[in-house]
Parts: C-alpha cells; structure tokens; sequence
C-alpha cells in the first residue's frame, strides 16, 4: 500500500457469541458509559474513512435493539453457533457485496476494550506503510486480532473453516506479518472474574 494513498478499509466487528462462560450477553456488559458492544462500536466510527460492519449472532433481537441507532451494518449470522470463522465468512461476503472496492478488512472483537483508538489508527498507519499482506496485534503470548487483511487475502477468510478463527490465516501467513504491539490491552473477557477484574484495575484508579 501507497504511503500517499489512504486505503479504503471496511472494520469487521464480531459479535455473534452466546457468552456461555459469562452466563449473560458479554456484548451488553455495561462499559464506561454504555456497553461492551456499544464502546467497541463508538471506537470504530471514531477511525476516520473506515465502514463498520457487525456480526451479530445469539441474542440476535436484543442487542440488534441496543444498537441499531448506530451508522453501522448490522449482520444476523444464523449459523453462529459453527463458529468464529462463520462470522467471518458472512462478514466479509457482506462487505464485498456492499462495495467491491475495499482494500482491506479490519477485524476486531467487542471483549478487548482495553485497545484504544490510537491502537486501531497505529494498525492502520503500518498497513499504509507497508506491502504486507497482513498487519496485527502482538499480544505478548500471541500474534492476533485486532488485525487488518489486505484484499489480497479476501478470498481466504470467506473460505475459513466454520469453527476457525482469523488466527489460523494469522499463522499461515506470520512471516509476512508486521504488528504493534498492544500487550496487555488485548486481553479478552470471557468470564464474570476477568470482567470484574478489569472493571476494578481500570475504574479504580
């Protein structure tokens, strides 16, 4: 990609999961002043030039209506339950059916928000910087998401393995990756306790 050239990037929000572990819907964990959905969602409208796209999927009704007041595409993945990678195939068929121009997919998670805008910005700025196919986060024990896939890759992730996740495309291609690093921001809630753990460590300061 062009230093010069703004690139045209579409950012992929996944949302589908039941939250089995957190025994409630994770996306509705109220977060500063809205939610955990909310928060991700209010981050990505604040990328200048970029379209958000969400995937919703178990508790389809319920969060569709927390959230459908945002300028966002909202997406129903009915097959939620096969996997991430499902998510990802519908997402990505969806944006290249919105616009067949886009130069990259930028795909994030709504139980990371820890990961600031400036995080987000420094992905996109290394993307314009550089050639690479693909550039992610470097979470210390992983190379994952967020994480932006050049077109080039477009193909790959709409035929993901249902229960695959974008970090087997990762992996495939991880020495042809640049990253930032964002650890210790990365870090995914998937339980009460680590909800509530980070809850105290950031509010209580």
């Amino acid at each position: 990609m062009s230093s010069q050239q703004r690139p045209k990037i579409a950012q992929l929000i996944l949302a589908a999961g039941a939250s089995s572990r957190m025994g409630a819907p994770k996306q509705l964990l109220p977060w500063k002043d809205t939610t955990l959905i909310g928060h991700a969602i209010t981050q990505s409208l604040a990328i200048e030039e970029v379209s958000t796209f969400v995937v919703l999927g178990a508790h389809y009704e319920l969060i569709y209506n927390q959230i459908n007041k945002f300028s966002v595409t909202i997406l129903n993945n009915v097959n939620w339950q096969s996997g991430m990678g499902s998510s990802i195939q519908i997402g990505v068929k969806t944006i290249l059916a919105h616009d067949l121009s886009f130069d990259a997919v930028l795909i994030s998670l709504i139980d990371q928000p820890l990961i600031k805008l400036a995080d987000y910005n420094a992905l996109i700025t290394k993307f314009i910087a550089n050639t690479n196919p693909i550039v992610a986060s470097d979470l210390g024990s992983r190379i994952g998401v967020p994480a932006i896939f050049s077109k080039d890759i477009f193909m790959e992730l709409m035929q993901l393995e249902e229960d695959y996740g974008a970090r087997y495309i990762i992996k495939k291609y991880i020495n042809q990756i640049k990253t930032i690093s964002i650890v210790e921001k990365g870090i995914d809630i998937d339980t009460k306790q680590q909800y509530q753990k980070i809850i105290d460590n950031k509010f209580s300061k």
